[in-house]
């Protein structure tokens, strides 16, 4: 029996309560009939795209995954431009929210949270996306305390990030000292995944995982996609 080298999210044990996943596809709107057929995808309980690429005038119909109920976090809901922004989070029908997904979007950073109270009360699942084009690393910093301090309602609210902040964790840089500084030291939070997320081997997109309920966390790890050369990741919840 062939055995692939490479994580499978699909063959991940059945008794995982929530598995999350995380994915710059470098355009959702190119590559939608790729994403929706992904098995990796439709394992998962909930997915979040970055750089969809999805404009306002875009029918929801055209981006609807069966099974799923899709959230859309347009990164500009009154243009009908398609930048490379956007993001959507897509959460199987079957799971019942504690609050609609809703956008926080700050800084010119995209921000879209969902709260579920399984497999814990209030749990706190975020994505992010930044550009560095439009956040420097003073609005990525701000962005981070706002939304630990303002949009997540208690320190120890139970919460898990993904996000794409665009820094290359591979490469000392005040960028990268700020954000451990920020998230590691300060907010105490556990960085999970230390491999790279791209094709090229880097960080350079930053697509990783924090916590403050690491003992919930069972399997980080990284995907491979034949559509996008950013490596999806996920997460498996207790």
């Amino acid at each position: 029996m062939f055995t692939p080298y490479y994580t499978i999210l699909y063959h991940a044990n059945q008794s995982f309560r929530m598995k999350v996943l995380l994915h710059n596809v470098q355009s959702l709107h190119i590559h939608f009939d790729d994403v929706a057929c992904d098995y990796n995808v439709q394992a998962a309980e909930i997915n979040i795209f970055v750089e969809t690429r999805i404009r306002s005038s875009d029918c929801n119909t055209t981006y609807e995954m069966a099974n799923f109920n899709l959230f859309r976090n347009d990164y500009n809901p009154n243009s009908n431009v398609r930048s490379s922004y956007g993001m959507a989070m897509y959460i199987k029908s079957n799971i019942d929210c504690a609050t609609t997904p809703f956008r926080s979007n700050f800084n010119n950073i995209e921000l879209t949270v969902c709260v579920l109270n399984d497999p814990v009360p209030n749990l706190h699942i975020v994505g992010i996306y930044r550009s560095k084009s439009k956040a420097n690393q003073q609005n990525l910093i701000e962005t981070i305390n706002h939304l630990l301090d303002t949009v997540i309602p208690y320190a120890d609210t139970p919460t898990v990030i993904l996000d794409d902040f665009n820094v290359n964790l591979l490469e000392v840089s005040s960028e990268q000292k700020a954000l451990t500084k920020c998230l590691l030291q300060q907010r105490r939070y556990k960085q999970l995944i230390s491999q790279f997320a791209t094709d090229y081997h880097t960080q350079i997109d930053h697509m990783h995982i924090y916590t403050n309920t690491p003992n919930q966390i069972l399997f980080p790890s990284v995907l491979e996609s034949y559509y996008s050369d950013h490596k999806p990741i996920f997460v498996c919840l207790a």
